[in-house]
């Protein structure tokens, strides 16, 4: 009992000794609660110190454009561009950064203007050869591009928080953007005349720049001075155009290499879209006269002006020369592999073309299938593919429609003459005629297609009525055709020939009944051939079209109806067949 209870009166002393120190302890937390300690002094980043910070920002930037970005800590040069838009040096970091890009890149556009100049005094003497070394330039263009956009990544990265504060706030481009608007500024249009001799010091570097950007600085307008977009764009040109006359060696290494330079000029362009106070930054140097720097010559799309116009001009131009050259003369009997000179034969006529209607048509649908193809190898834009093969369709097609049809001796009206057996089907005439064409030479063929075209019984064959026709002609018919629906206005060159057609030969049956050339029975024996010969001829040439369907019925109708000895022989004829005489 005397154990136990001192055993109590143990555990009751600590536990008073325990509230004890509780409450001490809660006393003293409670003063430590209430006291209030002093606020840490804010020390504002004065202009020496964002200098200085931005010196070793512009020695990294310079480190990145000398390929010694792997011995930069980028996680301190973003603490370094943070602080310096936290303490309101933002507009100090925007200009050091256009600076230091423009420093570069007019290094780069000065070496390059060396190179074209070399190249240009070489062609002059005659020592251009045609091969790699005319089109250097472009190569090193191309890698000069390919550098700067690695180059602004990486900048662009340092200096990301300053682009999603100051740059918005202020409207200003983005610095990925401010890099592919200066490589426009400074090295696509680029005077040939400023060889960067001024460029020794950083402080002429700058001064350069600045000059460069304003409107009486040295880099001239393309309408009064020759610039490196210029020269580049009339090498891609010359590129192209060697391309097209199959005289291009290297063909898939240079349409790489235009490829990647339409990507520049086309992400050039993308770069100048919108509006952005530019006029701020060179402003404060009263070097800057343009107050809008967003508009003016800046808003120029460069892909537009520099390539696609050009481009789609001298397509225009080759493709119209060359269709005009293969279509001076007409074709005659004598064929497409004749020669050709501008004066007369022996007997007075012209000589023949180069080409012939069908092998012009061949010709033409190859082109379209080239220039397709170069397009998506080039990856242009839909713009432009689309207007391209509507120039090559207009020169190739619709121009020279009307010549194609009428050609003589191979145009789509002296086959469909063939095909029809003209000039009268089932007349005297008719059968004289087809003796004439079967005497021809089966290596030239009775239409002068050259000695490699199909003669003239090549593909004959009967249709289920007897009739004889010519699938190979027909075979010819549709493929000028096809051509032509690329344009749909000179279709209609074809349903003409086609009305015309049935109606000469409608006309020369009715003729032979009023000179009594012919028996009423082989006119209408001769009206039901043509009807299935140029049946087929719509079905098969024309693709079954309703127009062309429509024209057939209007012609046939036409000369039946015109005179009234159709509807004797008619009724000659169904009287005999029915035994009625």
């Amino acid at each position: 009992m005397e154990g136990a209870a001192a055993t109590s009166t143990s555990a009751r002393s600590n536990s008073a000794n325990n509230n004890a120190s509780s409450s001490n302890g809660n006393a003293a937390s409670s003063s430590r609660k209430f006291t209030i300690k002093p606020f840490r002094s804010y020390t504002q980043m004065d202009t020496s110190s964002a200098h200085d910070t931005f010196s070793s920002l512009a020695s990294a930037m310079d480190e990145i454009h000398n390929r010694n970005a792997s011995t930069l800590s980028f996680e301190e040069l973003y603490r370094n561009a943070y602080n310096l838009v936290l303490h309101k040096h933002g507009g100090l970091l925007y200009e050091g950064v256009q600076d230091r890009l423009s420093v570069h890149l007019r290094r780069s556009g000065a070496k390059l203007v060396k190179l074209a100049r070399e190249e240009s005094a070489a062609s002059g003497n005659g020592n251009g050869n045609g091969g790699g070394d005319q089109y250097k330039l472009l190569e090193e263009m191309a890698n000069c591009w390919t550098e700067h956009r690695i180059t602004m990544v990486m900048v662009r990265d340092i200096f990301m928080y300053m682009d999603r504060t100051y740059v918005p706030q202020h409207r200003k481009r983005p610095v990925y953007d401010l890099g592919l608007w200066l490589f426009r500024r400074v090295v696509w249009e680029r005077s040939m005349e400023d060889d960067g001799n001024d460029m020794e010091e950083y402080e002429g570097e700058q001064q350069a720049m600045q000059m460069s950007m304003g409107n009486s600085g040295p880099l001239k307008s393309a309408e009064n001075d020759s610039t490196l977009g210029t020269v580049a764009s009339t090498l891609v040109l010359q590129v192209i155009h060697a391309d097209r006359q199959n005289r291009l060696s290297d063909a898939p290494q240079r349409t790489s290499l235009l490829k990647e330079l339409i990507h520049m000029l086309l992400e050039l362009a993308h770069a100048n879209a919108g509006q952005f106070n530019d006029s701020s930054v060179l402003g404060a140097r009263g070097r800057r006269t343009d107050q809008q720097g967003g508009n003016g010559v800046d808003n120029i799309p460069v892909y537009e002006r520099d390539f696609e116009e050009v481009f789609l001009g001298e397509s225009q131009d080759f493709y119209r020369m060359e269709s005009t050259s293969r279509l001076s003369h007409s074709v005659g009997l004598g064929g497409a592999n004749d020669d050709i000179s501008n004066s007369t034969n022996d007997n007075g006529s012209k000589p023949a073309a180069k080409y012939s209607a069908m092998e012009y048509v061949h010709r033409a649908q190859s082109r379209l299938l080239e220039e397709k193809t170069r397009a998506g190898l080039l990856d242009l834009p839909t713009q432009t593919k689309s207007a391209l093969l509507r120039i090559v369709e207009t020169e190739l097609i619709e121009r020279h429609a009307k010549t194609l049809v009428e050609m003589e001796g191979s145009g789509f009206s002296s086959i469909l003459k063939v095909v029809a057996s003209s000039p009268a089907v089932g007349s005297v005439a008719a059968a004289s005629a087809s003796g004439r064409l079967m005497m021809a030479s089966p290596a030239r063929g009775a239409l002068g297609m050259g000695a490699g075209s199909r003669g003239m019984l090549g593909g004959m064959e009967p249709s289920e009525n007897g009739v004889v026709i010519d699938r190979d002609r027909i075979a010819d018919l549709a493929a000028m055709y096809d051509l032509f629906s690329r344009v749909p206005s000179s279709v209609n060159h074809l349903r003409d020939a086609l009305s015309e057609r049935i109606r000469l030969d409608g006309r020369a049956l009715v003729r032979d009944q009023e000179t009594n050339v012919a028996p009423p029975a082989a006119f209408v024996k001769g009206v039901l051939d043509m009807r299935e010969r140029f049946a087929a001829v719509v079905s098969d040439a024309m693709r079954g079209e309703k127009k062309g369907q429509k024209r057939m019925r209007e012609a046939f109708e036409d000369f039946l109806n015109a005179d009234a000895r159709a509807a004797n022989c008619l009724q000659c004829t169904s009287t005999t067949c029915l035994g009625w005489d």
